[in-house]
């Protein structure tokens, strides 16, 4: 039996070909679409995981809105050596937060690429990037062998093009990816990038002769390949590129352009009128950065700000956003606002939740202002794809695009102006890769 998974920086999907029929399998039961897996990691204070919307329902339901409490821990001792006085045993102690009840992780693909997370402490178990990806894989292969009720013989795995920009740190991240898949003891692992993946799955159902671009923008990269179909169906990759430009960036480019001053951005402390410090409000870039705001000596400097601050109120929600751990609402928030921005032209995010509480109005036209810079660095890296295989956007046929952020119109507009409108097709966004690397997993096996 061989399947063909696409683990996603924000969803994940698994598929089986037999030459004539694909099939999604239904990875998240509980989700609104079974087949399409949220790419979320839930391990409780006792060591049990859970993936999915179980994963995301489990951390809501037991963080959502809970005041963190810390408390000093005892972790061992250590010996401390002075000139004067020789050597002494110091006891050591960290605040911990005492009553909580897991850890959730989020889009822990796109961690690959960062040389700094190396390991976390989850309760006392220390975890390398590599193994809490492996968790995660593991637990899917299983739900993938109660489904098919045999066991999976083979598998074909999605790669971005480039996990990033920088080549050695790109070799690091596929690296620690194939480790991960070790650990969780995937059989018979190949991999195939992604937007080769979905070119196959369109491929399968054509013989005409013509030129194929993908546009896959997922939540951690926007990737791109062009291939050539002969009339006989023969197939010829032949170029591929990759930036790391998601829909996790965008909704990034979201929060710091316009919320900031809901959580105290530009407020004055004292008499003196200082500033409040802006690498405090640097830690909102992702929900997961917010959590490092409930250490002691943040939580000190947001209080103290409240007490002398100029906004009391933008300040007060700030500490409610960190101390009540409503970062993924926000953020959640935040992803179903640029959503809506695919089909109306303004929308509103709010947020009333603890102290927090507005009502944030965004026209589509300013979301396409903050995401200018990465629009550049997409077009750009079609460009590039276009020249390396020698072609001209005139001589592209069909321009598929799949994955969520290949929807939203500014992107469209640019894939538009650049081949024209009539050449523009979407996939399954969310599952036309694992269909694609399930039809690689079949040929594979031929």
């Amino acid at each position: 039996m061989r399947v063909g998974l696409d683990f996603g920086t924000t969803n994940s999907s698994a598929a089986i070909y037999d030459g004539q029929t694909l099939t999604l399998l239904p990875l998240d039961p509980i989700n609104v679409s079974p087949s399409v897996l949220r790419s979320t990691l839930f391990i409780t204070r006792g060591g049990a995981p859970y993936i999915g919307r179980e994963a995301i329902n489990r951390f809501t339901e037991g963080n959502v809105g809970r005041e963190i409490e810390y408390e000093w821990k005892y972790i061992g001792n250590a010996e401390l050596t002075f000139a004067e006085f020789g050597t002494v045993m110091q006891a050591l102690y960290v605040n911990v937060d005492a009553n909580a009840p897991g850890r959730l992780f989020q889009s822990l693909k796109t961690g690959l690429r960062d040389r700094s997370f190396t390991r976390t402490n989850v309760f006392g178990i220390h975890y390398k990037l590599e193994e809490l990806i492996a968790v995660a894989l593991r637990m899917i292969l299983e739900r993938i062998r109660e489904t098919l009720g045999q066991p999976v013989t083979s598998m074909v795995v999605g790669r971005p093009v480039h996990y990033a920009d920088d080549p050695a740190i790109d070799q690091l991240a596929f690296e620690r990816m194939q480790s991960a898949c070790v650990l969780a003891e995937l059989p018979d692992v190949t991999f195939l990038e992604e937007p080769s993946a979905a070119a196959l799955s369109y491929a399968r159902n054509t013989r005409e002769r013509q030129y194929v671009l993908v546009f896959d923008f997922g939540g951690g990269t926007l990737d791109v390949t062009i291939m050539h179909i002969d009339h006989d169906g023969a197939r010829e990759f032949l170029a591929t590129d990759g930036v790391p430009v998601g829909g996790d960036l965008l909704d990034q480019r979201l929060v710091m352009g316009r919320l900031l001053p809901h959580f105290g951005a530009g407020a004055t402390l004292g008499a003196r009128r200082l500033p409040f410090p802006v690498h405090v409000l640097d830690h909102l870039n992702t929900w997961q950065t917010i959590t490092d705001l409930t250490q002691p000596k943040y939580l000190d400097i947001i209080d103290e700000a409240i007490a002398i601050g100029d906004r009391p109120v933008e300040l007060r929600a700030l500490r409610s956003l960190v101390r009540q751990n409503y970062g993924l609402p926000m953020y959640q928030a935040v992803e179903e606002a640029k959503v809506r921005l695919s089909e109306e032209a303004e929308t509103v995010l709010a947020m009333h939740m603890g102290d927090i509480d507005f009502e944030e109005p965004i026209p589509r036209w300013d979301f396409e202002r903050l995401i200018g810079p990465d629009v550049r660095a997409v077009e750009t890296c079609v460009d590039r794809a276009l020249a390396a295989a020698g072609l001209t956007a005139a001589d592209i046929h069909v321009v598929l695009r799949t994955g969520g952020s290949s929807r939203i119109p500014r992107f469209v507009r640019m894939l538009a102006n650049k081949f024209g409108a009539e050449k523009l097709r979407e996939m399954d966004v969310f599952t036309g890769v694992a269909s694609g690397l399930a039809v690689a997993a079949w040929e594979r096996g031929k």
